[in-house]
């Protein structure tokens, strides 16, 4: 649940599409929000990243457009209680105008989206040889859509937030981009000395130079964002969401037997 808090001095960008439906008093106006019920587990807030964010369509966002924080707190698995205040001086306008893009703004940020699990085959409990292929992917778990609907005055506002790709750190200097999550490798269907279809990586020089004697790998998941209500929609800044391990990398000596 999030709560919008809106300052008193408040005007309506619409105020017909509002009439007879706030809550109003002389603090100010209340509109709640609630996350989706597909949203597992606790989850961590991602950053905006991805370069440039796509335009905001129907219902650009309104006069000023000053950062806005929630603070959530988890109340049931996949629910999130959460706070949001908007004031003229976040919204950095002497009157603040609040539309269904600023609404949405605000249930954006309050979207609590899950950490990526990382998996590998070979996996990283163990040394990974040089030349072996690495299949990497995303837990599927991890990979799914997040929603929040906010209610407000004459209507609602839903925010949706989609994984889209996952750009991969290998620790060694290459970057591995892959749209969707990846394949999961599976023993006895796939080869194991074949690249991954998708999403893969071939060390080439061990890590025994690297500090602990591993890469560091990373993954970024980026996350489009949109929006809908009955006075239109659009898309938001991407979301990103984080998860790093240690890569383990060694050469492959044959052994010799003696003779003789």
């Amino acid at each position: 649940m999030t709560a919008l808090l809106i300052g008193a001095s408040t005007a309506w960008a619409d105020p017909d599409y509002f009439e007879g439906n706030a809550h109003c008093d002389a603090s100010g106006c209340e509109a709640n929000a609630e996350s989706g019920q597909n949203a597992p587990g606790s989850a961590s807030q991602g950053g905006e990243d991805a370069g440039d964010a796509p335009g905001r369509g129907a219902g650009e966002r309104p006069q000023g457009g000053g950062e806005v924080e929630a603070d959530c707190e988890e109340v049931a698995p996949g629910q999130q209680e959460c706070e949001t205040t908007l004031t003229e001086e976040d919204l950095g306008a002497e009157d603040v105008i609040v539309s269904p893009a600023a609404v949405a703004d605000a249930a954006r940020d309050a979207l609590e989206l899950p950490q990526p699990e990382i998996a590998t085959s070979p996996a990283l409990e163990q040394p990974v040889l040089v030349q072996v292929p690495v299949w990497l992917w995303i837990d599927e778990q991890a990979w799914n859509p997040h929603s929040a609907e906010a209610e407000v005055p004459g209507g609602a506002v839903s925010v949706t937030a989609t994984p889209d790709r996952a750009r991969w750190s290998m620790g060694d200097g290459a970057t591995v981009i892959c749209e969707g999550r990846g394949v999961a490798y599976v023993a006895g269907r796939h080869d194991p000395a074949a690249a991954s279809p998708e999403c893969g990586h071939t060390y080439t020089r061990a890590s025994t130079t690297q500090r602990g004697g591993a890469y560091d790998l990373g993954v970024n998941v980026v996350w489009e964002v949109s929006w809908e209500s009955s006075e239109g929609g659009g898309e938001l800044d991407p979301l990103v969401t984080t998860a790093e391990a240690d890569a383990e990398v060694v050469e492959s000596h044959g052994l010799v037997e003696p003779t003789g």
